[in-house]
Parts: structure tokens; C-alpha cells; sequence
């Protein structure tokens, strides 16, 4: 159910703005109605000169009718990884451009917002300032669903992952996705963890059991369980370590699906074989590794000479798709199942186009997941 609610949740957001009725009694007083506001200007730092209009302006250099605006001298460079929202992005990205109308420079109707990373923003705006249902989608896919009354983020949010299909869901605390009851739900919509996020970064959370998952009036309500078994918190690996977590604490999700065995290729190491039946593309692990920035300088096998060796040394070695920074580095020690065993996407054979290790097919994935 909630797969097919994000699907059509933006005729939705276009059917909103199709019956809107544009004609409002703005006050043009209030500078923060102005569509400048959306890229960090008010009325006096606003430059026309600053911004590149598709259609002409009136007098007094304000948008009048529907059209494009975009911000000089800023580019889109699509990147987006984890969870983001309006808010996030609002504080932490340059916008690009904004399509919508105008009156008088007031946003009126259905507007989109494009930022720098690529993310865009849609909501229907009132005398300035948006109202109802509000939606980010990045690379054609729903990422983000918020509810704005009088331009205030209200409700529930659900912000989903665009690698994999994991959500995060909760009421807003004073427009972030914060709080101490959230709940991110994995790609089964029946794992969960559930407590205390910062802006979309879990603080501390356990496993929770879903019972239960639904949309109404446009956001996601869920019944679970109550919360068991060991915290987690995020915790980023670094250059050359896991980060501050316990590199022995199974992943709750990667635990129902999957287990490391013994290969049965002649030859073979240990393995990951499926314990449950899963569709195609399905997102069955994680891979994990030491984060090495690509202008760090860093070589893994340095100072290796033999072919052989090298191969053996970067055997564990993802390079991430071009739009990111860094890639991830497992030195052959640290996958041994009594060093780490936190994810085992490092135990699915790797290849460049797609690997056969231990009787599972897996590929790496943008977001270090891993498909069956």
C-alpha cells in the first residue's frame, strides 16, 4: 500500500495545483512571500541581475505569469544519498531554479524547486507560502512527502531512501525530522528501528517488529511492536576503521535474510546463501568498509608487488559511482566473521558486472546495498 501511494502521490500534488484558485489578495508587505526568499535574498539584497528570467518582469522587476527562474552562475550536479527533506536542503543546498507562478513576484500555485544536488521540491503556494502536501523526488523517484499549513511543516513525514527503498517516518519537531519516536522501516516493511533521530540521523533506536503499515490523508501510520534488543546508533566509518560501533552486532534486517556458509564451489570460501525466497532486485545486504576519500592519496596496496598480492589486497575494494568522493576499502583481515560480521555484503562475490559467490548472486550497489 504505501509502494503505491508514493507511485501516484504526485498527480496528486499536480491535481492540487490544477484546481487551486489563484486569485488571492496578497499583501505585498510582507517580504517573505516573495519568491527570492527561496534563494536567500530579501528585499534588499534582491538583484534582478542576479537571476535569469523566461519571461519579462514588471515595473518593479517582480515575475508576473508562469515561467522559470533560475539563480546565476549555479549548476546541478546531481548527489543524494541518505535521507534529506525540504528543511535539509533548504539550509544546506543552493537552490537552482524555481518553475511555477507569480503575482507580483508572490509565489502562487504549484511550484517546483530544483536545487544544486539535484533533489527538487514541489508544493502548492497560497499568497506566497505553501500549503497541503509537499513532495521531493530525486532522479525521477519520491524521496520525501511532508503537509505545510500557513508555510509551517506540520504532521508527519515520511522521507524514503533512494538507494534500496527504506523509509523514515515520524512527526516533525519544528520542521526537522527529529524527535525521540521515529521509526525507519527496511525494504520488507516489517523490520524496523524505532527512537531517537536528529535531522534525519538516528541518535539511538531498536528493532521493532512491524505489525502493521498505512497511508491516511497522505501520510504513513504504523503499528509495531514493542522495541527489543541492542541500541543502534549511527556511526559513519572512518578512513581506516568501522567508526565507534560494535563491529560484532548483526544487522536485524540482513539476520532474517541471509547467512554466511561454507562455499560449495570447488574451491570456494564462505559463501551468502538466502534463507527466505526473495524477488529479483531485491535488497538482501549491506556492503560495509573503511569511507577513503579519492583525493586522500591513499593506495591500499602500496608498497605490494606481486599481482597476485594486489589482487588479494583490493579483493574487497568498491569503487562508488562517479558522483561520489570516496570508496570503500575492507582490508582482507577485517572480513574475517570473528573480526566483523556487522553487515556481510563483503561476503557476495564482487565482479564488474555482477558476481557468483557461494550459490548468491549479488552486485554492489550505489549506496553500498546489495542485490539478489
Amino acid at each position: 500500500m504505501v509502494t503505491i501511494w508514493i507511485d501516484n502521490i504526485e498527480e496528486k500534488i499536480i491535481s492540487a495545483g490544477n484546481s487551486l484558485d489563484n486569485d488571492c489578495e496578497c499583501i505585498r508587505s510582507k517580504s517573505h512571500e516573495y519568491f527570492y526568499t527561496k534563494f536567500a535574498d530579501d528585499e534588499l539584497s534582491y538583484d534582478p541581475a542576479n537571476y535569469s528570467f523566461s519571461r519579462g518582469l514588471l515595473q518593479d522587476s517582480l515575475p508576473e505569469g508562469k515561467g522559470i527562474i533560475t539563480r546565476s552562475k549555479t549548476w546541478v550536479w546531481p548527489k543524494c544519498s541518505g535521507f534529506t527533506s525540504w528543511t535539509d536542503s533548504e539550509r544546506s543546498v543552493k537552490l537552482h531554479s524555481v518553475e511555477g507562478g507569480w503575482e507580483s513576484g508572490v509565489m502562487s500555485g504549484l511550484q517546483t524547486f530544483l536545487y544544486c544536488n539535484g533533489v527538487s521540491y514541489r508544493a502548492v503556494f497560497k499568497c506566497g507560502v505553501a500549503q497541503g502536501l509537499a513532495i521531493g523526488s530525486f532522479k525521477e523517484k519520491v524521496v520525501w512527502v511532508g503537509r505545510y499549513e500557513d508555510g509551517e511543516l506540520v504532521g508527519k513525514f515520511c522521507a524514503i531512501e533512494p538507494d534500496g527503498g527504506a523509509l523514515l517516518t515520524g512527526n516533525v519537531t519544528e520542521g526537522e525530522m527529529s524527535g525521540p519516536d521515529l521509526t525507519f522501516l527496511y525494504p520488507d516493511m516489517e523490520t524496523g528501528l524505532r527512537g531517537s533521530w536528529h535531522s534525519g540521523v538516528m541518535v539511538a533506536a531498536r528493532q521493532v517488529v512491524v505489525n502493521c503499515v498505512w497511508v491516511e490523508e497522505d501520510q504513513v501510520w504504523i503499528s509495531c511492536s514493542a522495541d527489543f534488543g541492542p541500541e543502534f546508533a549511527f556511526s559513519p566509518s572512518g578512513i581506516d576503521n568501522f567508526g565507534s560501533s560494535n563491529p560484532m552486532m548483526r544487522d536485524p534486517y540482513e539476520t532474517k535474510l541471509i547467512a554466511v556458509e561454507k562455499s560449495k564451489m570447488e574451491g570456494g570460501g564462505e559463501g551468502v546463501y538466502a534463507k527466505v525466497d526473495m524477488a529479483k532486485n531485491y535488497v538482501a545486504a549491506i556492503f560495509n568498509g573503511f569511507k577513503v576519500p579519492l583525493f586522500a592519496g591513499l593506495n591500499p596496496a602500496e608498497g605490494i608487488e606481486k599481482e597476485d598480492d594486489i589482487f588479494e589486497r583490493l579483493s574487497y575494494n568498491i569503487h562508488m559511482p562517479e558522483d561520489e568522493d570516496f570508496f570503500l576499502d575492507l582490508p582482507p583481515a577485517m572480513a574475517d566473521l570473528k573480526v566483523y560480521c556487522a553487515s556481510l555484503g563483503h561476503k557476495v562475490g564482487q565482479s564488474e558486472d555482477r558476481g557468483d559467490h557461494g550459490g548468491c548472486e549479488g552486485g554492489a550497489g550505489a549506496a553500498g546495498g546489495l542485490w539478489l
